[in-house]
């Protein structure tokens, strides 16, 4: 065969350009951005990965504001009826979703069975599937506003002293504890804990816990206020860390506390009891939502991305921080079945459990509080919410903590 003098004359072909792709950008807070899941992530996926770890709330105005500025947002639940309407982020196309079938009723039904009681609040069946006009709710489809991952039943906790008989959030406003209180001062989050204590104590009455009227959110914040001037609280912390850091002083200390900060003071040799309150938890769930701004690599790797939470290793890692896992069966895989017993079930542990780098939080023979999955959510009372008048508590709430 003869090449043309043609094909001689042409220009050779260039050689192609290899551009570095940039990292996946993933915004969220340090209750899933730890070390454990970045390193695992960047092991298992082999991507770079930029992890921008703010607080709830500056996460949550990025989240609305800046959707160039993340590819993935990982935030709570609640957090979508702020971020959707901004058209931020974009729906799930639930057929990308390899173990979609595998994840439980809970944030698809808003119960794990049909005995299950309902909190008020926001469950996240609520906002879970896209509708036809582009809305968020409960009626089922192909595409949905966030993946849920992790989620939890929180009551309080009680630091360097006995829990003893305290079983009531109203042991948050004893005075007992004046000046040793701290509370989280996220308004969505901050204000339920602050509600239950004061229903608790009869200082309050809420029609519905999980959706205050003006007037109710009036009382709440000059309550809260009455007891900031009273030198009740020790301090309001945004950030786990900053709860971490308060709670560790050597003095007894009590207030809000998610699980992953119990594991990180049990890890720090701490005394630590998480209180699982007669009048029922706060319940929240996490999950994953894709910016609007993706380009087409960005968007192949994102799903990757999504799809590797449900792998089992990441709910294993976030099972050793005590939250669980939308999927548990594929988690269980990844545990020992004295991790999976002590975790999931609810019984005492026949062996050391570890945290996920592997220093023993808990020796054989303890019990996690509240009992097995089941049924620590089955006692969820309000799930974490944005209520109808929320742009109205965030204002009453931040000026009753700044001034």
């Amino acid at each position: 065969m003869s090449i043309g003098i043609d094909t001689l004359l042409e220009d050779p072909p260039k050689p192609a350009i290899h551009r570095a792709r940039p990292p996946l950008r993933i915004l969220g807070t340090s209750v899933t951005q730890i070390e454990p899941i970045m390193r695992a992530a960047r092991e298992d996926l082999g991507l770079k990965f930029e992890f921008i770890t703010l607080d709830g709330t500056k996460a949550q105005r990025r989240g609305a504001l800046s959707p160039d500025s993340f590819d993935i947002y990982d935030q709570w639940f609640h957090d979508i009826d702020l971020i959707w309407p901004t058209a931020s982020i974009q729906p799930i196309e639930v057929e990308r979703i390899d173990r979609w079938d595998q994840i439980n009723d809970l944030p698809k039904k808003g119960r794990l069975s049909p005995d299950m009681p309902r909190a008020t609040g926001g469950d996240p069946s609520q906002r879970l599937f896209v509708q036809l006009d582009n809305t968020l709710g409960s009626l089922q489809s192909d595409r949905i506003s966030m993946l849920p991952t992790v989620h939890n039943a929180d009551g309080f906790a009680v630091v360097g002293a006995e829990a003893g008989s305290i079983t009531s959030w109203s042991s948050l406003l004893d005075p007992e504890w004046a000046g040793r209180v701290v509370l989280q001062s996220d308004a969505a989050i901050g204000s339920l804990d602050m509600l239950f204590a004061l229903m608790a104590r009869g200082e309050l009455n809420a029609r519905d816990p999980g959706n205050l009227s003006l007037e109710e959110i009036d009382k709440l914040v000059e309550l809260l206020k009455a007891y900031k001037l009273a030198g009740h609280f020790r301090c309001f912390w945004a950030d786990e860390e900053e709860a971490v850091n308060a709670m560790r002083q050597n003095k007894p200390t009590i207030g809000s506390l998610w699980w992953s900060g119990v594991i990180k003071l049990r890890s720090l040799g701490a005394s630590v009891t998480m209180v699982t309150p007669q009048e029922g938890y706060r319940g929240w769930f996490g999950g994953l939502a894709l910016s609007a701004r993706l380009d087409e690599w960005a968007g192949d790797a994102a799903y990757d991305y999504l799809n590797w939470w449900l792998d089992g290793k990441p709910g294993a890692i976030m099972a050793r921080v005590g939250a669980y896992m939308s999927n548990p069966e594929s988690v269980r895989l990844q545990l020992t079945e004295d991790e999976w017993a002590f975790w999931y079930e609810g019984k005492p542990a026949s062996a050391p459990i570890k945290n996920p780098s592997g220093q023993t939080i808990y020796d054989p023979g303890s019990i996690r509080e509240g009992g097995s999955y089941g049924e620590r959510m089955a006692r969820v009372a309000v799930w974490d919410t944005v209520m109808d008048e929320h742009n109205y508590l965030v204002r009453r709430w931040e000026s009753a903590l700044s001034g």
